[in-house]
């Protein structure tokens, strides 16, 4: 059986199987049972390091992009909004990485590595942290930024920022297209109980473009001309 779960997952599932099997002592009939199964079934897997859920659903453990991400691996995001600013002061904006935690919630901090190369943690749901590495494979201003992410990254992704300008009414506006493929932390499974939980990347993703738009439109537009 190929390995299909993550270090940290397999720490989470030890700890987690241990709990339930320490409390399927203290439990009668069937709810002994249930308990004691479920302890087992999660410390196996931690131990292990298989998943048959995974195994199904395809999910890989590889931190390479190319191969986590193949095929129908992973999660796809696509999110656009236009913005009455101009493609240059977007594109400095964005790539000012270690001032993205102000303007995105889920984001805790940034650490610029060096030009390309750069450290990102974010709060995931039910106060998960994950971290990753990430380097700038193009960058091409004003238009565009891309990424992926580098060996022993939490979450293995890839993803581009695009920014098109146009001009409506004599004043500059550009049409912002977030684009991003990663592998959650459980594969899909894990995108869907985020969802559940309230935190889906796609959500958080969208409300948190609307608030970069409303702020830039109106709070930093009025802070300027004043």
């Amino acid at each position: 059986m190929e390995r299909n779960v993550s270090d940290w997952e397999r720490t989470v599932s030890i700890a987690a199987g241990a709990l339930l099997v320490a409390a399927s002592f203290k439990a009668r009939g069937r709810a002994r049972s249930s308990l004691l199964t479920g302890g087992a079934g999660l410390a196996l897997r931690g131990l292990m390091g298989y998943c048959p859920v995974n195994q199904l659903i395809g999910r890989t453990v590889s931190d390479d992009p190319h191969v986590a991400l193949a095929g129908h691996r992973g999660v796809n995001l696509c999110e656009k909004i236009t913005i009455k600013r101009s493609a240059r002061d977007l594109y400095t904006l964005w790539r000012r990485f270690e001032e993205l935690p102000g303007l995105f919630s889920h984001l805790e901090s940034v650490t610029v590595l060096d030009d390309k190369r750069s450290h990102w943690i974010m709060n995931g749901p039910a106060g998960m942290k994950l971290e990753w590495e990430a380097e700038v494979i193009n960058d091409d201003p004003p238009n565009l930024i891309a990424w992926k992410s580098l060996e022993g990254s939490d979450v293995v992704s890839a993803g581009s920022v695009h920014f098109k300008e146009r001009t409506r009414g004599g004043q500059p506006e550009t049409e912002v297209t977030v684009s991003m493929q990663y592998n959650a932390p459980g594969g899909k499974a894990g995108s869907a109980i985020a969802w559940l939980a309230g935190q889906a990347p796609s959500q958080m993703l969208r409300r948190d473009l609307a608030s970069l738009k409303q702020w830039l439109e109106h709070v930093h537009h009025a802070l300027h001309a004043n």
